[in-house]
């Protein structure tokens, strides 16, 4: 079997996003508190909404890119995804915000959850999946029939 670093890369985008959703499925309170943390002009309701539905999203989306499910849709998905990170920590760090990112649900906060950290894991992670989304693994295909004699049996005396 050949190396393909296009699957690694797309597998490991999808373990982290499955992990990250999966720990912030039982907690939507404390991603709503880390939600509110940025102080994005956004209702309350919205950022309730937010932080119960974006676990699931976030599970979806990993699986799918876990096991090659509509590549190209859900590559850029996932790029999108990344993309929002991106800019949400981004500007996070511009105003010198000290906050837990969210990221990885209520798991112990520290370094790794700060916001400069954070947005080079997910600038990180837009790179894989922008790459991943470029870079589809597609699975094997039957041949396809090119002609109507391709259809006619064969005779074989």
């Amino acid at each position: 079997m050949k190396f393909d670093p296009a699957t690694l890369v797309r597998c490991l985008l999808g373990a982290i996003f499955v992990v990250a959703g999966a720990l912030k499925i039982g907690a939507p309170g404390d991603f709503h508190t880390d939600l509110a943390a940025y102080a994005i002009p956004l209702p309350d309701f919205t950022l309730r909404l937010i932080a119960v539905a974006f676990p699931f999203l976030e599970i979806f989306c990993g699986a799918a890119l876990l096991v090659g499910y509509w590549p190209e849709t859900v590559g850029a998905l996932a790029a999108g995804l990344c993309l929002g990170f991106v800019l949400m920590l981004g500007q996070a760090v511009l105003r010198g915000l000290e906050l837990n990112c969210g990221c990885l649900g209520n798991i112990e906060s520290g370094w790794f959850q700060q916001p400069p950290v954070a947005l080079a894991r997910a600038a990180l992670m837009l790179w894989a999946a922008i790459w991943s989304w470029c870079n589809p693994v597609m699975p094997a295909r039957p041949p396809r029939l090119t002609s109507r004699a391709d259809l006619a049996p064969t005779q074989t005396l």
